[in-house]
């Protein structure tokens, strides 16, 4: 169903999620909404493990490095893509002139970020 590259992706970002699911619930307060938190944060995971067995993929105890630092690469490129001036407008109104100050300076870090991408892929071992 998942080519190779597809489900090494699928595995590092759902390990990725993973991770970070359980370093954030170790991290929060002993209060009642940490404990609703760690408990949906339970649940995600489980969700994400179900989603890899039932496509025949093994959770990875943890993604290795080269694959986690690619995986956080899209993912914030992603969500700097959704920084962009056009896009804030859910957050209230853009003011004019918005895009020319903001949006050349995410360009120039999604660059450096797509950069980082390349460089991982190209210089990494089988």
């Amino acid at each position: 169903m998942l080519n190779d590259n597809q489900a090494r992706h699928l595995t590092a970002v759902l390990g990725l999620l993973l991770d970070d699911l359980s370093e954030l619930a170790a991290g929060l307060p002993d209060e009642p909404w940490a404990d609703a938190a760690r408990a949906q944060m339970h649940d995600a995971g489980g969700r994400a493990r179900q989603l890899l067995r039932r496509l025949g993929l093994a959770p990875a105890e943890r993604a290795k490095p080269r694959q986690r630092l690619l995986a956080y690469t899209g993912a914030w490129l992603s969500r700097l893509h959704d920084l962009r001036a056009e896009h804030l407008s859910g957050y209230g109104a853009v003011a004019d002139g918005l895009d020319a100050a903001l949006n050349p300076g995410l360009d120039e870090i999604s660059r450096a970020l797509e950069h980082l991408a390349r460089l991982t892929a190209e210089t990494a071992q089988p």
